[in-house]
């Protein structure tokens, strides 16, 4: 069955990209890697230079693609950058799918035994986990560490949350997380004190400024499917306004360290999980995955995990369908969780 399942989320996202691959968000961070590749580096921020690989690599592509990961991804994709882009999604596709499968059986203990065989179809054929596979997104290598942390001592569970710094817009609160435990807090500060120093290392000071404009346009972007508070209320008062966004995710991080650190600390990781989507001031669709944890959690009957994985389904439906209701689901999942805790 795992089998099956995996060969399906494959097909699925190979022919969905195969639609339109000039338009997913792939081309971004092969652009980036192909600069990491052939020597160009310190042109990681440099919107001219990414544009410019965008084009060459799909004339059809004449708008910049923004690609706000931290240099750090670029390096460690860098290898998908020596192949033709085709090839490059390919490769991509299959670790994803690998990666996905993988972090199915490393939460799968968290469930009830009888329900995890309907589980793991709808978590890898769930709408996120089948817009990260199309997009070709980093976003269930996060995943996969942050469920991993669940599962090991605390000093490599602290290295393995500051993966999340990969994807900076959820680190808060699983730094919350980790600093407040004394054995995971050297191993995640080691760990993100490593992803600075390799991405500055390849952009040098000239590029720090190249990366905060980067990173402030993709906090400014507000597109139908975004996730989160920050994009539920800009959508009400209207505008793309970075100050805005920033200032009502900080309110929501706010309440959600309140709550992390209410819970229980073996529980802490999986409310942060879902709480970080809700509070961030730029999540899209597949950044969605990153819930996984706390549905987990809150399967403790048979009952609740129909409930919150159904649901779930159906508010992402309705999300890509253009009703803003994610957010609103992620907030009643995390306080429920942390209510049952």
């Amino acid at each position: 069955m795992i089998a099956s399942v995996a060969i399906a989320a494959w097909g699925i996202g190979l022919y969905g990209w195969q639609t339109t691959p000039a338009s997913f968000d792939f081309i971004a961070l092969y652009a980036s890697a192909r600069l990491v590749a052939t020597g160009h580096a310190a042109d990681l921020t440099d919107r001219d230079a990414i544009l410019a690989v965008e084009h060459e690599t799909r004339p059809e592509r004449t708008r910049f693609l923004n690609n706000p990961n931290p240099p750090a991804v670029s390096a460690i994709l860098a290898p998908l950058g020596l192949l033709p882009f085709e090839a490059a999604y390919v490769v991509m596709l299959t670790i994803l799918v690998a990666t996905l499968v993988a972090t199915a059986l490393v939460l799968a203990p968290q469930a009830r035994a009888e329900d995890r065989a309907w589980l793991f179809p709808v978590a890898m054929l769930s709408p996120p986990s089948l817009i990260a596979l199309v997009q070709g997104q980093t976003t269930p290598f996060i995943l996969l560490a942050i469920a991993a942390s669940l599962r090991t001592r605390p000093a490599w569970s602290g290295a393995l949350l500051a993966a999340t710094a990969l994807r900076p817009q959820f680190l808060p609160l699983f730094a919350l997380v980790a600093l407040a435990d004394r054995e995971r807090r050297l191993p995640f500060l080691a760990g993100v004190a490593a992803v600075v120093a390799a991405s500055f290392a390849l952009v040098g000071p000239g590029g720090l400024a190249g990366y905060v404009g980067l990173v402030t346009d993709s906090a400014a972007e507000l597109r139908p499917g975004d996730l989160g508070i920050a994009s539920l209320l800009r959508r009400i008062v209207g505008g793309e306004d970075a100050v805005l966004s920033l200032a009502l995710s900080a309110l929501a991080l706010a309440a959600g360290a309140v709550v992390v650190l209410r819970a229980p600390p073996a529980l802490r990781t999986s409310i942060a999980s879902s709480w970080a989507l809700f509070a961030a001031p730029h999540a899209l669709p597949h950044d969605g995955i990153l819930c996984y944890p706390t549905v987990a959690a809150a399967a403790r009957t048979s009952a609740s995990a129909r409930s919150w994985a159904a649901s779930g389904v159906v508010v992402s439906l309705v999300q890509q369908a253009g009703l803003p209701v994610a957010s609103l689901w992620l907030l009643a999942l995390s306080l429920w969780t942390s209510r049952r805790s």
